[in-house]
Protein backbone atom coordinates (compact mmCIF):
# COMPACT_ATOMS: atom_id res chain seq x y z
CA UNK A 1 0.00 0.00 0.00
CA UNK A 2 1.43 3.39 -1.00
CA UNK A 3 2.14 6.11 1.53
CA UNK A 4 -0.42 8.31 -0.23
CA UNK A 5 -3.14 5.67 0.10
CA UNK A 6 -2.17 5.00 3.70
CA UNK A 7 -2.53 8.69 4.48
CA UNK A 8 -6.00 8.71 2.91
CA UNK A 9 -7.04 5.73 5.03
CA UNK A 10 -5.86 7.46 8.18
CA UNK A 11 -7.66 10.65 7.21
CA UNK A 12 -10.85 8.68 6.49
CA UNK A 13 -10.68 6.81 9.78
CA UNK A 14 -10.12 10.05 11.69
CA UNK A 15 -13.07 11.62 9.84
CA UNK A 16 -15.43 8.77 10.73
CA UNK A 17 -14.17 8.78 14.32
CA UNK A 18 -14.90 12.50 14.48
CA UNK A 19 -18.38 11.98 13.05
CA UNK A 20 -18.98 9.19 15.55
CA UNK A 21 -17.85 11.42 18.40
CA UNK A 22 -20.09 14.29 17.29
CA UNK A 23 -23.09 11.98 16.93
CA UNK A 24 -22.47 10.33 20.29
CA UNK A 25 -22.18 13.71 22.04
CA UNK A 26 -25.57 14.63 20.61
CA UNK A 27 -27.42 11.48 21.58
CA UNK A 28 -25.65 10.26 24.73
CA UNK A 29 -27.47 11.18 27.93
CA UNK A 30 -25.74 12.21 31.17
CA UNK A 31 -27.35 11.60 34.61
CA UNK A 32 -27.51 15.30 35.46
CA UNK A 33 -30.04 18.11 35.64
CA UNK A 34 -28.92 21.39 34.06
CA UNK A 35 -30.25 24.59 35.60
CA UNK A 36 -30.14 27.66 33.33
CA UNK A 37 -31.53 31.21 33.44
CA UNK A 38 -35.30 31.05 33.00
CA UNK A 39 -38.11 33.59 33.09
CA UNK A 40 -39.53 36.46 35.12
CA UNK A 41 -43.27 36.27 35.77
CA UNK A 42 -45.41 39.15 37.01
CA UNK A 43 -47.94 38.20 39.64
CA UNK A 44 -50.67 40.85 39.98
CA UNK A 45 -52.64 39.48 37.01
CA UNK A 46 -52.41 35.98 38.49
CA UNK A 47 -54.09 36.96 41.76
CA UNK A 48 -57.87 36.71 41.74
CA UNK A 49 -59.75 38.51 44.52
CA UNK A 50 -62.99 36.52 44.76
CA UNK A 51 -64.25 38.46 47.79
CA UNK A 52 -63.37 42.01 48.75
CA UNK A 53 -61.59 44.65 46.69
CA UNK A 54 -58.44 44.38 44.61
CA UNK A 55 -56.12 47.24 43.62
CA UNK A 56 -54.10 47.35 40.41
CA UNK A 57 -50.50 48.32 41.18
CA UNK A 58 -48.35 50.64 39.07
CA UNK A 59 -45.25 48.53 39.62
CA UNK A 60 -45.31 44.79 40.04
CA UNK A 61 -43.95 41.87 42.02
CA UNK A 62 -42.39 39.11 39.93
CA UNK A 63 -41.18 35.63 40.69
CA UNK A 64 -38.19 34.17 38.91
CA UNK A 65 -37.83 30.69 37.49
CA UNK A 66 -34.97 28.66 36.14
CA UNK A 67 -34.99 26.54 33.01
CA UNK A 68 -34.51 22.95 34.07
CA UNK A 69 -33.21 20.43 31.56
CA UNK A 70 -33.89 17.02 33.01
CA UNK A 71 -31.98 15.08 30.35
CA UNK A 72 -28.76 16.56 28.98
CA UNK A 73 -26.49 15.38 26.17
CA UNK A 74 -22.73 15.63 25.90
CA UNK A 75 -22.72 19.15 24.49
CA UNK A 76 -24.98 20.39 27.27
CA UNK A 77 -22.72 18.71 29.82
CA UNK A 78 -19.72 20.55 28.41
CA UNK A 79 -21.70 23.82 28.40
CA UNK A 80 -22.62 23.30 32.04
CA UNK A 81 -19.02 22.61 32.94
CA UNK A 82 -17.70 25.74 31.24
CA UNK A 83 -20.43 28.37 31.78
CA UNK A 84 -21.09 30.07 35.13
CA UNK A 85 -24.72 30.62 34.14
CA UNK A 86 -25.39 26.86 34.02
CA UNK A 87 -25.44 24.66 37.11
CA UNK A 88 -25.17 20.87 36.84
CA UNK A 89 -26.60 18.70 39.62
CA UNK A 90 -26.50 14.90 39.74
CA UNK A 91 -29.99 13.52 39.12
CA UNK A 92 -29.87 11.43 42.32
CA UNK A 93 -29.64 14.65 44.36
CA UNK A 94 -32.81 15.93 42.65
CA UNK A 95 -34.90 12.79 42.28
CA UNK A 96 -34.02 10.79 45.38
CA UNK A 97 -36.34 7.79 45.26
CA UNK A 98 -38.77 9.48 42.81
CA UNK A 99 -38.85 9.01 39.07
CA UNK A 100 -39.08 12.04 36.76
CA UNK A 101 -42.89 12.04 36.56
CA UNK A 102 -43.17 11.72 40.33
CA UNK A 103 -40.66 14.55 40.73
CA UNK A 104 -42.79 16.82 38.56
CA UNK A 105 -45.87 15.99 40.62
CA UNK A 106 -43.87 16.64 43.78
CA UNK A 107 -42.89 20.11 42.51
CA UNK A 108 -46.49 20.97 41.64
CA UNK A 109 -47.46 20.00 45.18
CA UNK A 110 -44.70 22.25 46.55
CA UNK A 111 -46.18 25.16 44.61
CA UNK A 112 -49.69 24.38 45.84
CA UNK A 113 -48.56 24.41 49.46
CA UNK A 114 -46.41 27.50 48.84
CA UNK A 115 -49.42 29.42 47.52
CA UNK A 116 -51.52 28.45 50.52
CA UNK A 117 -48.81 29.55 52.95
CA UNK A 118 -48.18 32.80 51.09
CA UNK A 119 -51.85 33.80 51.19
CA UNK A 120 -52.00 32.90 54.87
CA UNK A 121 -48.91 34.98 55.72
CA UNK A 122 -50.23 37.96 53.76
CA UNK A 123 -53.65 37.86 55.42
CA UNK A 124 -52.10 37.40 58.85
CA UNK A 125 -49.88 40.45 58.25
CA UNK A 126 -53.05 42.43 57.55
CA UNK A 127 -54.55 41.38 60.88
CA UNK A 128 -56.79 38.57 59.67
CA UNK A 129 -56.92 34.95 60.80
CA UNK A 130 -57.00 32.87 57.61
CA UNK A 131 -57.29 29.55 59.42
CA UNK A 132 -59.16 28.21 62.41
CA UNK A 133 -57.61 25.52 64.64
CA UNK A 134 -60.16 22.72 65.08
CA UNK A 135 -58.33 19.84 66.74
CA UNK A 136 -55.08 17.90 66.90
CA UNK A 137 -54.14 15.62 64.04
CA UNK A 138 -51.65 12.77 64.34
CA UNK A 139 -48.58 12.50 62.10
CA UNK A 140 -47.18 9.33 63.72
CA UNK A 141 -47.95 6.93 66.58
CA UNK A 142 -45.78 4.88 68.91
CA UNK A 143 -45.73 3.32 72.36
CA UNK A 144 -49.06 3.65 74.22
CA UNK A 145 -50.90 4.84 71.08
CA UNK A 146 -49.91 1.97 68.79
CA UNK A 147 -52.96 -0.05 67.80
CA UNK A 148 -55.24 2.50 69.48
CA UNK A 149 -54.80 5.72 67.52
CA UNK A 150 -54.13 6.18 63.79
CA UNK A 151 -53.04 9.02 61.54
CA UNK A 152 -56.69 9.33 60.44
CA UNK A 153 -57.74 10.39 63.94
CA UNK A 154 -58.11 13.94 65.23
CA UNK A 155 -58.20 14.58 68.99
CA UNK A 156 -60.79 17.20 69.97
CA UNK A 157 -60.95 16.74 73.77
CA UNK A 158 -58.99 15.21 76.68
CA UNK A 159 -61.16 14.10 79.61
CA UNK A 160 -63.88 16.43 78.38
CA UNK A 161 -61.54 19.44 77.99
CA UNK A 162 -61.59 20.80 74.43
CA UNK A 163 -58.22 20.93 72.61
CA UNK A 164 -57.90 22.92 69.39
CA UNK A 165 -54.14 23.03 68.88
CA UNK A 166 -51.12 20.82 69.50
CA UNK A 167 -50.13 23.19 72.32
CA UNK A 168 -53.55 22.70 73.96
CA UNK A 169 -53.01 18.93 73.88
CA UNK A 170 -49.52 19.16 75.38
CA UNK A 171 -50.83 21.34 78.23
CA UNK A 172 -53.55 18.78 79.04
CA UNK A 173 -51.27 15.71 78.85
CA UNK A 174 -48.80 17.37 81.24
CA UNK A 175 -51.51 17.27 83.92
CA UNK A 176 -51.31 13.48 84.08
CA UNK A 177 -48.69 10.93 85.09
CA UNK A 178 -47.52 7.59 83.63
CA UNK A 179 -50.16 4.93 84.23
CA UNK A 180 -53.05 7.41 84.31
CA UNK A 181 -56.05 6.46 82.20
CA UNK A 182 -57.37 9.31 80.06
CA UNK A 183 -60.37 9.61 77.76
CA UNK A 184 -59.93 11.10 74.30
CA UNK A 185 -62.75 12.43 72.12
CA UNK A 186 -61.84 11.70 68.50
CA UNK A 187 -63.19 12.30 65.03
CA UNK A 188 -62.05 11.62 61.49
CA UNK A 189 -59.95 14.25 59.68
CA UNK A 190 -63.04 15.42 57.77
CA UNK A 191 -64.98 15.83 61.03
CA UNK A 192 -67.05 12.66 60.71
CA UNK A 193 -67.37 9.50 62.86
CA UNK A 194 -66.93 10.89 66.35
CA UNK A 195 -65.99 8.40 69.06
CA UNK A 196 -64.40 8.19 72.51
CA UNK A 197 -61.54 5.95 73.63
CA UNK A 198 -59.56 5.35 76.81
CA UNK A 199 -55.78 5.07 76.80
CA UNK A 200 -53.19 4.51 79.52
CA UNK A 201 -50.28 6.93 79.42
CA UNK A 202 -46.74 5.63 79.23
CA UNK A 203 -43.65 7.45 80.47
CA UNK A 204 -41.29 9.69 78.56
CA UNK A 205 -37.78 8.35 77.97
CA UNK A 206 -36.20 11.71 78.72
CA UNK A 207 -38.31 12.19 81.88
CA UNK A 208 -39.97 9.01 83.24
CA UNK A 209 -42.06 11.07 85.66
CA UNK A 210 -44.04 12.64 82.80
CA UNK A 211 -46.99 11.05 81.05
CA UNK A 212 -46.43 10.00 77.43
CA UNK A 213 -49.21 9.64 74.85
CA UNK A 214 -46.95 8.52 72.01
CA UNK A 215 -48.06 10.64 69.07
CA UNK A 216 -46.56 13.32 66.84
CA UNK A 217 -49.29 16.00 67.13
CA UNK A 218 -50.08 18.62 64.51
CA UNK A 219 -52.81 21.23 64.65
CA UNK A 220 -55.67 20.70 62.19
CA UNK A 221 -56.32 23.97 60.41
CA UNK A 222 -59.44 24.76 58.42
CA UNK A 223 -60.04 27.71 56.12
CA UNK A 224 -61.80 30.62 57.78
CA UNK A 225 -64.62 31.42 55.36
CA UNK A 226 -65.82 34.45 57.32
CA UNK A 227 -62.97 36.72 56.19
CA UNK A 228 -63.80 39.99 54.39
CA UNK A 229 -61.45 38.98 51.55
CA UNK A 230 -60.78 35.75 49.67
CA UNK A 231 -57.85 35.30 47.30
CA UNK A 232 -56.86 32.71 44.70
CA UNK A 233 -53.47 32.53 42.97
CA UNK A 234 -53.03 31.04 39.49
CA UNK A 235 -49.45 29.98 38.73
CA UNK A 236 -50.31 27.60 35.90
CA UNK A 237 -47.92 24.69 35.34
CA UNK A 238 -45.07 26.14 37.39
CA UNK A 239 -43.76 24.01 40.26
CA UNK A 240 -41.53 24.44 43.29
CA UNK A 241 -41.74 26.57 46.40
CA UNK A 242 -39.18 29.29 45.73
CA UNK A 243 -41.88 31.85 44.82
CA UNK A 244 -43.21 31.97 48.39
CA UNK A 245 -41.94 35.48 49.19
CA UNK A 246 -43.02 36.87 45.82
CA UNK A 247 -46.52 35.42 46.22
CA UNK A 248 -46.87 36.91 49.70
CA UNK A 249 -45.78 40.37 48.57
CA UNK A 250 -48.02 40.24 45.49
CA UNK A 251 -51.09 39.35 47.55
CA UNK A 252 -50.33 42.23 49.93
CA UNK A 253 -49.90 44.58 46.97
CA UNK A 254 -53.19 43.64 45.31
CA UNK A 255 -55.27 43.67 48.52
CA UNK A 256 -54.15 47.08 49.78
CA UNK A 257 -54.38 50.60 48.31
CA UNK A 258 -51.18 52.50 47.54
CA UNK A 259 -47.97 51.30 45.96
CA UNK A 260 -46.06 48.55 47.75
CA UNK A 261 -43.27 48.70 45.16
CA UNK A 262 -43.22 52.48 44.75
CA UNK A 263 -43.94 51.88 41.05
CA UNK A 264 -40.80 49.78 40.59
CA UNK A 265 -40.48 46.37 38.99
CA UNK A 266 -39.51 44.05 41.86
CA UNK A 267 -38.51 40.39 41.60
CA UNK A 268 -37.80 37.99 44.42
CA UNK A 269 -36.81 34.43 45.15
CA UNK A 270 -37.14 32.64 48.46
CA UNK A 271 -39.46 30.27 50.29
CA UNK A 272 -41.62 31.55 53.12
CA UNK A 273 -43.02 29.77 56.18
CA UNK A 274 -46.10 30.53 58.27
CA UNK A 275 -44.04 32.78 60.57
CA UNK A 276 -42.87 34.86 57.60
CA UNK A 277 -39.30 33.57 57.63
CA UNK A 278 -37.60 33.46 54.22
CA UNK A 279 -35.74 30.26 53.41
CA UNK A 280 -32.95 29.41 50.96
CA UNK A 281 -33.53 28.28 47.39
CA UNK A 282 -31.46 26.78 44.62
CA UNK A 283 -30.44 28.42 41.37
CA UNK A 284 -29.90 31.90 42.82
CA UNK A 285 -27.18 32.65 40.25
CA UNK A 286 -29.44 31.70 37.34
CA UNK A 287 -32.39 33.63 38.79
CA UNK A 288 -30.24 36.72 39.30
CA UNK A 289 -29.16 36.61 35.65
CA UNK A 290 -32.80 36.17 34.63
CA UNK A 291 -33.93 39.18 36.67
CA UNK A 292 -31.00 41.31 35.49
CA UNK A 293 -31.62 40.56 31.80
CA UNK A 294 -35.36 41.29 32.24
CA UNK A 295 -34.60 44.82 33.44
CA UNK A 296 -35.86 44.31 36.99
CA UNK A 297 -35.27 47.32 39.28
CA UNK A 298 -34.95 45.52 42.62
CA UNK A 299 -34.21 41.86 43.30
CA UNK A 300 -34.81 40.44 46.79
CA UNK A 301 -33.02 37.21 47.73
CA UNK A 302 -32.62 35.18 50.93
CA UNK A 303 -30.02 36.84 53.13
CA UNK A 304 -27.63 33.89 52.95
CA UNK A 305 -27.72 33.98 49.12
CA UNK A 306 -26.83 37.66 48.76
CA UNK A 307 -23.14 37.10 48.08
CA UNK A 308 -23.86 34.66 45.24
CA UNK A 309 -26.44 36.97 43.71
CA UNK A 310 -24.23 40.06 43.79
CA UNK A 311 -21.68 38.36 41.52
CA UNK A 312 -24.23 38.34 38.68
CA UNK A 313 -26.26 41.48 39.45
CA UNK A 314 -24.56 44.00 37.20
CA UNK A 315 -26.27 47.37 37.80
CA UNK A 316 -29.43 45.80 39.25
CA UNK A 317 -30.18 46.65 42.89
CA UNK A 318 -30.14 43.55 45.12
CA UNK A 319 -31.04 43.18 48.80
CA UNK A 320 -30.80 40.16 51.09
CA UNK A 321 -33.79 39.65 53.39
CA UNK A 322 -34.44 37.19 56.20
CA UNK A 323 -38.20 37.59 56.74
CA UNK A 324 -41.29 39.36 55.43
CA UNK A 325 -40.73 42.44 57.58
CA UNK A 326 -37.22 42.82 56.11
CA UNK A 327 -38.65 42.69 52.61
CA UNK A 328 -41.35 45.26 53.39
CA UNK A 329 -38.78 47.58 54.95
CA UNK A 330 -36.59 47.41 51.84
CA UNK A 331 -39.56 48.27 49.64
CA UNK A 332 -40.49 51.15 51.94
CA UNK A 333 -36.95 52.51 51.66
CA UNK A 334 -37.26 52.27 47.87
CA UNK A 335 -40.37 54.47 47.92
CA UNK A 336 -43.14 51.93 48.57
CA UNK A 337 -45.66 51.76 51.41
CA UNK A 338 -44.55 48.44 52.90
CA UNK A 339 -44.43 49.98 56.37
CA UNK A 340 -48.08 51.11 56.34
CA UNK A 341 -50.14 48.40 54.64
CA UNK A 342 -53.82 48.30 55.62
CA UNK A 343 -56.95 46.75 54.23
CA UNK A 344 -59.72 49.15 53.21
CA UNK A 345 -62.77 49.36 55.46
CA UNK A 346 -65.27 46.54 54.85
Amino acid sequence: MSKKLSKKWKTGILFFLLIGFLVSMTFIRFPYFAFKPGSVNELSSRIVVSKGEGFEPAGDIHFTTIKQDASINGWEFIEGTLKDSVHLINEDAILGTRNRDENQTFNFELMRVSKSIAVSVALSHLGLEPYTATGVGIAAVEGPSEGVLTTSDVIVAVNGKKVSTDKDLIVEIKKYKPGDLINLDLEEIDGSESREISIELGSRKDDPSMGFLGIAPQTRLEDNNDLPVQVLVNTGRIGGNSAGLALTLAVLDVLTPGELTGGLQVATTGTIDLEGNIGPVGGVEQKTITARDAGIDVFLVPENSLEKALKHAGEMHIEGVSDLNDALLVLAEMGGNGDSLELPEY
